[in-house]
């Protein structure tokens, strides 16, 4: 079983995740989700934190998400539930 203080290359969390490795990289270039660390090389790490946030982006983006929902979400500014809410809501309007 691995540790919560075991870091996981960009690959490994990408199969771990379902997203892309260019997605991972978009995100963390924008600031949605930052690698734990880096390895010498400079390669990104990422711990078990990381990679649920990770798959809490990617279930939002499912849900049809745009990046300033997934940041608000992330950043505790709202919920899931009044994300949903509102996208809901829209969907409704949108098969008016």
């Amino acid at each position: 079983m691995a540790g919560v203080n075991e870091l996981y290359s960009i690959g490994d969390v990408a199969r771990r995740t379902g997203l892309s490795v260019s997605a991972i990289r978009f995100y963390a270039d924008e600031g949605v989700v930052a690698p734990t660390g880096h390895t010498e090389g400079g390669f990104r790490l990422y711990d078990v934190h990381a990679i649920a946030r990770l798959e809490l982006v990617r279930t939002l983006r499912d849900l049809g998400a745009g990046l300033d929902d997934i940041r608000r979400v992330l950043g505790a500014q709202t919920t899931l539930h009044a994300l949903a809410v509102a996208h809901l809501r829209l969907v409704e309007d949108q098969l008016r």
